[in-house]
């Protein structure tokens, strides 16, 4: 085990001294899904290393629908669960039906998703520093590490373009929300130079209803956050390197939940500061062969003040040290890429204790184009120093049948370790009971499905099957007041996603997405029954309205989404209402140098409980807000 780990880490430290980032274009004028990958070589996007998964990517510009909030972005494809818990609750991503610790959440293909098992807070990321959302799908912990059982979202931020641009762009909107971001883009001298400061607040203070049919304000649910994202991309020598800081501040309430087992906190709040450095360095050695390195450093900092009346004020520092180096070397229809990839998290958490945990991983990417199919072929090795080792691999294919229609096949294994927070966590008026022989969760999965693409249409369509093995749950004896976390024997995912879009005449756009997931338990006492909290399908329907009028660009657009309600409980008793929201807005040119924005969100003030959680310790669930109106401003200098 020592000399694999050796060895990795000399590689690494040969490639560290070597430096990459290539320049991104500049970013369509507005916010679209579409089901095939992005021909993007640098290391910030992710879709290349898994040429042949069922990818979507949402391509972010905040003015174009009014959309400001990440999550809402996000919520655009349809193959991602991305629940609505209301105002400065924190949700959960994932993807395929999996439970968001099963899906990786990577920022500029550096993983967020982090061994203390907290889900990623998304409002820590703002759309207006966000270029696009890169959605891989399917289980490919050979191509992207450990908790890609499900598929990744990658964040990608902006990046310094050509030319000399200054952005304000304004936000106003109900429940006291408010966002103001400043964003400057210089070039000279042959380097580019980006800024871009987002100031954001809301007080959340919608009004809902009980389950008594009394109506209560949702309190202590306030939000404010500040972010800074700069970049300076430069030549070094015919190293393409891109160095990048970012910092954000949060502060969130802490409202609490509804219901018998519900905790209500009216004046507790959460603090979160983070940062990260980064660099991305690439160079062409000759036209078949390159060599990119990123290195980077994240520290979050958490606090939260006077949390659940009976613990206090709890603090934790996670600091995650990335380090990724990949040698890409093309041989006639043949390309072999070899990376090697460290990661060294480190917590220190009044909850957690102290602890660290380094995975050190070997990884062989290969693809194979024999024009019309393209094979790719993923192996992986990743040695940690919590688990030991462990062998994924994936494989794939594109047949390109015919002009215009294509067919793509996967197939590949995951694994996730337990968290620190399953092997650590701590015990306070209950009693935590420590299972030292828990296991990592494994998986195997496989899809397959076409891709058709014209002009004026095109389609995706995918069928999946995931199947997992030590599956991790929670297990609780009531009398006893004490619980633990077990390995569940079995589980497995399967279902349909599909996303169409068509031009039936300019300039008319007409989007449609459909997700079908089951995840069940395959052993147990639920045998056979669906894991609660996971719709199993969501629907969306979207109209694109995009005329010029008096020579200035005009965006009308309508969308509808519909969510099935989740079970609420293990037996598969009770379930929640399902949601149907209508969203709308206009977004137009009013000179050269200055677009506004109006949108209505959840036009139909559906309030129905997308979170709702029942068990022998009781139930609890979380309101959400009804009707909101957001006005936006941007002006280009």
């Amino acid at each position: 085990m020592l000399h694999r780990f050796t060895a990795a880490s000399a590689l690494g430290v040969l490639w560290f001294f070597l430096s990459f980032l290539p320049f991104f274009p500049a970013h369509a004028e507005e916010i679209i899904v579409t089901a095939t990958a992005i021909d993007d070589t640098s290391t910030s996007s992710m879709t290349g290393k898994a040429p042949t998964a069922f990818s979507d990517i949402v391509e972010v510009r905040p003015l174009a629908t009014g959309l400001i909030d990440t999550r809402d972005a996000i919520r655009k494809a349809v193959s991602v669960d991305l629940p609505v818990y209301g105002g400065a609750v924190p949700v959960p991503v994932s993807l395929r039906g999996t439970n968001y610790q099963q899906t990786l959440v990577m920022l500029d293909g550096v993983p967020l998703s982090s061994v203390s098992g907290d889900l990623v807070d998304l409002s820590l990321y703002t759309v207006p520093e966000i270029d696009r959302i890169e959605i891989i799908k399917g289980s490919n912990s050979a191509a992207y590490g450990g908790s890609a059982m499900g598929g990744v979202v990658n964040i990608v931020t902006r990046n310094p373009r050509p030319g000399n641009s200054l952005e304000f762009t304004s936000s106003l909107g109900t429940y006291g929300y408010s966002l103001y971001n400043l964003l400057l883009n210089t070039e000279t001298g042959g380097a580019g130079f980006l800024l871009d400061v987002t100031r954001s607040r809301a007080d959340n203070d919608y009004l809902y209803e009980r389950e008594d049919g009394t109506t209560a304000r949702r309190e202590n649910n306030h939000t404010e956050h500040t972010s800074l994202l700069s970049k300076l991309w430069m030549d070094i020598d015919g190293w393409d390197t891109l160095f990048s800081g970012t910092l954000a501040a949060q502060e969130l309430g802490s409202p609490g939940s509804e219901g018998s087992a519900g905790m209500l906190t009216p004046d507790d709040e959460v603090n979160t500061t983070r940062y990260s450095f980064m660099i991305d360095t690439v160079r062409e050695l000759d036209p078949n062969r390159s060599l990119a390195l990123k290195a980077s450093r994240m520290s979050t900092r958490t606090c939260t003040s006077n949390f659940a009346f009976f613990t206090g004020d709890v603090r934790s520092r996670l600091t995650s040290d990335y380090f990724d180096a990949t040698y890409s070397h093309g041989m006639g229809p043949l390309k072999l890429s070899p990376e090697v990839t460290v990661r060294r998290e480190r917590l220190s958490s009044d909850d957690y204790g102290i602890h660290s945990r380094t995975v050190t991983s070997g990884v062989l990417h290969s693809t194979l184009d024999l024009d019309p199919v393209l094979f790719s072929l993923d192996l992986r090795h990743d040695y940690s120093t919590a688990f030991e080792g462990r062998w994924t691999w994936h494989g794939g294919a594109f047949w390109n049948v015919v002009p215009h229609l294509g067919l793509k096949a996967n197939a590949g294994t995951g694994y996730r370790e337990p968290t620190m927070g399953h092997l650590y966590s701590p015990s306070s008026w209950y009693t935590f009971i420590s299972n030292p022989d828990l296991e990592p969760e494994k998986s195997f999965g496989w899809d397959i499905g076409p891709v058709v693409e014209f002009e004026l249409f095109g389609l995706s369509a995918s069928y999946f099957v995931t199947r997992y093995s030590d599956l991790i749950k929670m297990d609780s004896d009531l009398a006893a007041m004490n619980f633990t976390y077990v390995n569940v024997d079995r589980a497995y995912a399967s279902g349909v996603e599909t996303y169409a879009w068509v031009k039936p005449v300019e300039p008319v756009k007409l989007s449609l997405g459909y997700a079908f997931n089951q995840f069940r338990y395959g052993s147990g006492p639920f045998e056979s029954k669906r894991i609660r909290l996971k719709p199993q399908d969501i629907f969306t329907l979207q109209a694109d309205y995009l005329p010029v009028l008096y020579g200035r660009q005009v965006d009308i657009f309508a969308s509808y989404q519909f969510r099935e309600g989740v079970y609420t409980d293990d037996a598969n008793t009770g379930k929640t209402g399902n949601r149907n929201i209508v969203d709308a807005g206009i977004a137009c040119e009013i000179t050269r140098f200055a677009t506004a924005a109006f949108k209505i969100s959840n036009i139909l003030d559906d309030t129905s409980v997308e979170y709702e959680d029942r068990s022998e310790w009781g139930s609890f669930w979380y309101p959400v807000p009804g009707r909101t109106y957001r006005v936006s401003l941007q002006m280009r200098f």
